[in-house]
């Protein structure tokens, strides 16, 4: 009865998997121009070239959506011999377009242009990042094929000092392989996913110090250990190179 129930539930879940699963569009997407991060509240731009457009169908709807805020949407068609067949321009973090077939459309450039959305707390790994572009084709009767989704790194000035100081300790803690520099370390990303900046750096300075100092220890202590097993060595030595030149001497 358990068996039972049990595969009862893993084909319920696989039967609302698939209903929920969105297909992939054979429309074909490619980032012309669009940055892996940009710094929050500042200008950013990204273009988008969609190719294959009517694999699949003949007339459907391009749906865009976007994090980036104060944003303004541009979308030009072009015919296969590059020219120019319409551009529309949207304001707003969505927005949807009709693409026929008839009209000649044989590739489409989207731009979006905006304001870099800003973040409450950062992520350190992976690192906090925001949606430039949601792309989907839909057609009517509520069909989506998603097309691309791409996504970018933001950050504050704050933020970025910040992670920067912790990945350089964190490849001093790495070589060293110590534990205690390694705890100090995590605290260390705590304070910075927390916002706290300024204790993340001391942390992060403490960490990668800790680690160079036990690096010097051990290191100090494998020498140390290394000398004195070749004095004893050569002590040895010398006792048994003395016992033979000696041990003739008392036979005779």
């Amino acid at each position: 009865m358990r068996r039972k129930a049990l595969l009862s539930v893993l084909a319920a879940g696989l039967l609302a998997a698939a209903i929920l699963t969105v297909p992939a569009a054979a429309v074909q997407s490619t980032a012309i121009d669009a940055p892996d991060d940009a710094e929050a509240g500042t200008d950013f731009e990204a273009t988008y070239e969609l190719t294959d457009l009517f694999t699949d169908f003949e007339q459907w709807t391009l749906a865009g959506e976007t994090a980036v805020t104060s944003v303004t949407w541009t979308v030009t068609q072009y015919d296969q011999a590059g020219n120019q067949v319409r551009q529309d321009s949207y304001d707003g973090q969505a927005f949807t377009q009709s693409v026929d077939i008839d009209t000649g459309v044989s590739r489409i450039e989207v731009r979006v242009r905006g304001t870099t959305p800003g973040f409450e707390t950062p992520t350190y790994d992976p690192p906090q990042r925001f949606t430039a572009a949601a792309l989907t084709l839909q057609r009517e009767g509520g069909t989506q094929q998603a097309i691309d989704t791409d996504a970018a790194h933001h950050y504050t000035q704050q933020s970025r000092s910040t992670r920067e100081k912790i990945e350089d300790a964190e490849a001093v803690v790495d070589r060293s392989g110590d534990d205690r520099s390694r705890d100090t370390l995590e605290s260390a990303i705590s304070a910075f996913e927390a916002g706290n900046y300024d204790n993340a750096d001391r942390l992060a300075d403490r960490a990668e110090n800790e680690a160079e100092r036990n690096a010097r220890t051990r290191r100090t202590l494998l020498y140390g250990g290394g000398a004195v097993l070749l004095l004893v060595v050569l002590g040895a030595g010398w006792y048994v190179y003395q016992s033979r030149k000696q041990g003739p001497s008392r036979l005779r």
